[in-house]
């Protein structure tokens, strides 16, 4: 008996020994229930491997787009890190940079304020210095203004000692006036005139002449004064001559 193949080709089944091999080597076909393989399988073998095969290209294809990703992604991140380490490198630099620029300000800080500590203290002994340049200059002034004092308290103990003319009472008085108007001027600068009599003689203040039997005025005293004393603000500006007293005369003596 013959058969004809879905292509109209005609053939002639295999004897059952030749099935039995035949069915040792290939699967039956699910179906027409058994038998050899037809070109209708093959067919669909093939369809089957191609399709296979090209779902493995495509893998393929995915995979190396993964790895070639993989590449990209890799490769950014080792650029990262490049630049990372660029920018760990670039701020330590700047972080040396700003260490040493605090460390000049810190510097020049300090040298501002010992400059300013040093100008501060200079100008302090400078203004200390003019001050006693000029305190000591003042002192000279009013110091040779006291013999204008002096010669009006001699013309004024010359007139009184000499009795002058009652026409010359007049001249007193304005010697009195000019005198006093001048002690005043000088009272204005901080000048005081000294009368130390009967206080006990002071070599520091006082400059004496010689001695003088007083029997008002108790021994070591000052018993008279030859030449005003002044002292200006508290500071002795001239001492005073005197006369100290010796005491009474005894009457052994």
């Amino acid at each position: 008996m013959t058969y004809s193949d879905p292509f109209g080709r005609r053939y002639r089944p295999a004897q059952p020994s030749q099935q039995a091999k035949a069915n040792t080597h290939y699967q039956a076909n699910p179906r027409s229930g058994g038998g050899p393989p037809t070109l209708e399988d093959f067919h669909r073998l093939s369809e089957a491997y191609q399709s296979i095969q090209a779902q493995w290209q495509e893998s393929q294809a995915q995979l190396e787009a993964t790895q070639e990703a993989l590449r990209q992604q890799t490769k950014s991140a080792m650029d990262f890190q490049d630049q990372l380490k660029l920018a760990y490198q670039q701020l330590e630099q700047m972080t040396q940079e700003r260490d040493e620029a605090n460390a000049v300000a810190l510097a020049r800080q300090n040298e501002a304020t010992e400059l300013r500590i040093e100008t501060t203290n200079y100008r302090t002994r400078l203004e200390q210095r003019l001050g006693r340049e000029a305190d000591e200059k003042r002192l000279v002034v009013l110091r040779d203004m006291l013999s204008l004092a002096d010669h009006l308290e001699l013309a004024i103990t010359y007139w009184d000692q000499n009795a002058g003319s009652e026409s010359d009472i007049g001249f007193r008085s304005n010697l009195v006036a000019i005198r006093d108007a001048f002690l005043d001027t000088l009272r204005r600068h901080g000048v005081q005139p000294q009368q130390p009599v009967g206080e006990i003689f002071n070599p520091e203040q006082h400059e004496a002449l010689g001695q003088i039997v007083s029997g008002e005025i108790p021994v070591d005293r000052v018993a008279l004064v030859v030449r005003t004393g002044y002292t200006a603000d508290e500071q002795l500006l001239r001492p005073a001559r005197v006369m100290v007293s010796s005491g009474a005369v005894s009457e052994g003596g």
